[in-house]
C-alpha cells in the first residue's frame, strides 16, 4: 500500500491525501484473518512501516513528491487517534459526525498536537451523509441502514443524522465552518448522480 500510494502521489504531482484509521467493522477483520482486538497496535506498526517506506528506508517504490510522504490524515474519535495524527500525519479526519462533535474533538487534537511538539496547524476534515429530493428518507435508510447494520440500534442514529433537506445541508456546512474544519466531504446516500446537482443547489443558493 505504501508503494501504491507513493506511485499515485508521484503521478498526481503530490496531490494525494490519504485518510487512514484502524476501522471498526469486526467482520472486515474476520474476513482478512486479522485480530480485531489488536487493531490499534497493528495500525501503529503499519504507520511505522509505511512512513519508513516513504522516507526511502526500505528501497521500495518512488519518492513521494511533497514533504517526504503523501498527505496523510488519521481518523478516529479516541485519544490514541489524536496522538497518532500528531505523530504521523498532517491532521485528523472524521466521518458521519455532527459539527458539535468536531468542535469537541479539535480541542483534544490541539492538545495532542502541542504535546507532540508540533508547531504547524493540523489540517482537519469531516464527512456527513446526505440524501435530497423525493424519497430522501428511504434513500438514507436503505443505504446507510444497510451498511451500518453491524452497529445494531446505532445504525438508525446514522440514518437520522444524514442531511435530508436543503436547510440541514446548509446548517451542517455552516456548523463545520464555525468549528474551524478545513474541508468537508458531502457523501451521498444514493448512487443517483442527480444528488450532486441537488447538493450544489443546496450549498450554493
Amino acid at each position: 500500500m505504501a508503494k501504491q500510494a507513493a506511485t499515485i502521489d508521484s503521478l498526481s504531482g503530490g496531490r494525494l491525501t490519504l485518510g487512514l484509521a484502524p476501522g471498526g467493522r469486526k467482520d472486515d477483520f474476520e474476513a482478512s484473518g486479522a485480530d480485531f482486538s489488536q487493531r490499534g497496535r497493528i495500525f501503529d506498526q503499519q504507520l511505522d512501516e509505511i512512513t519508513a517506506v516513504w522516507r526511502g528506508e526500505r528501497g521500495i517504490g518512488p519518492v513521494p513528491r511533497q514533504g517526504g510522504r503523501p498527505g496523510l490524515l488519521i481518523g478516529g474519535r479516541t485519544d490514541a487517534a489524536y496522538q497518532r495524527a500528531a505523530k504521523y500525519a498532517d491532521g485528523w479526519t472524521v466521518g458521519g459526525s455532527p459539527p458539535a462533535m468536531v468542535t469537541q474533538a479539535l480541542g483534544k487534537l490541539t492538545d495532542a498536537w502541542n504535546a507532540a511538539g508540533r508547531t504547524d496547524r493540523p489540517r482537519t476534515m469531516a464527512l456527513f451523509y446526505f440524501a435530497l429530493g423525493d424519497g430522501a428518507e428511504k434513500m438514507a435508510s436503505d443505504s446507510l441502514g444497510d451498511y451500518y447494520a453491524f452497529l445494531g440500534d446505532y445504525a438508525q442514529q446514522v440514518v437520522s443524522g444524514a442531511a435530508k433537506d436543503v436547510a440541514t445541508v446548509r446548517q451542517y456546512l455552516a456548523g463545520f465552518e464555525a468549528a474551524g474544519t478545513d474541508d468537508v466531504i458531502c457523501f451521498p446516500a444514493s448512487a443517483d448522480v442527480s444528488q450532486v446537482d441537488r447538493l450544489a443547489g443546496a450549498a450554493l443558493n
